[in-house]
């Protein structure tokens, strides 16, 4: 016969394990929906931004995110303007695909439920843009963006990208850590 000790000790350990795997997927969950853009702005001031944009978080699997952007340029409005991005929940975090994401950072407050995401540009000034994208549940109705999205969608599920770049379970996760902002540093 097990000693009631044992047991209780046991329960803790299946407890304490439980928790733990819940809080290392908490992130993951909390960045799934939809999110408007709120602001573009750049440094120095440019057109180097949006003047609309929609962001799209899925849930693909246990460990991984869709991030799809379709978006219009203050600049040029007609020209194309969307990308896609994988992330990949690890233990000390979730991380961006390390394709093509050297350039941005993205930020996450799940407080205010706002996605921060600044690019550094690559022309002569060096310009930085700064997009924050707030939540909402609002369907996507301008024609401009549903069609980019629809787009970003489908290149991200090509299977020309598969064949070449390999599956998203099999890339690189492990430079461009998307940050969630602390809860204890902003709540009293």
């Amino acid at each position: 016969m097990t000693p009631f000790s044992k047991i209780q000790g046991a329960l803790a350990a299946a407890a304490l394990i439980l928790c733990a795997g819940a809080s290392a997927q908490a992130p993951l969950t909390k960045l799934v929906g939809e999110y408007n853009l709120a602001s573009s702005a750049t440094v120095p001031a440019s057109t180097w931004g949006y003047s609309k944009g929609r962001i799209s978080v899925k849930q693909l699997d246990e460990r991984h995110l869709l991030i799809a952007l379709s978006c219009e340029w203050k600049r040029e409005p007609k020209a194309v303007c969307g990308d896609y991005f994988y992330a990949q929940q690890r233990d000390d975090g979730l991380y961006l695909q390390d394709m093509n994401t050297f350039a941005m950072r993205v930020y996450f407050d799940p407080a205010s439920r706002k996605l921060t995401i600044i690019s550094r540009g690559a022309d002569a000034k060096q310009s930085v843009r700064h997009d924050v994208f707030a939540a909402t549940t609002a369907p996507l109705t301008d024609p401009a963006l549903v069609r980019r999205m629809k787009r970003e969608l489908s290149n991200a599920d090509s299977k020309e990208n598969r064949r070449v770049f390999g599956p998203y379970t099999k890339w690189d996760y492990q430079e461009n850590r998307i940050e969630f902002q602390r809860q204890d540093l902003t709540t009293p």
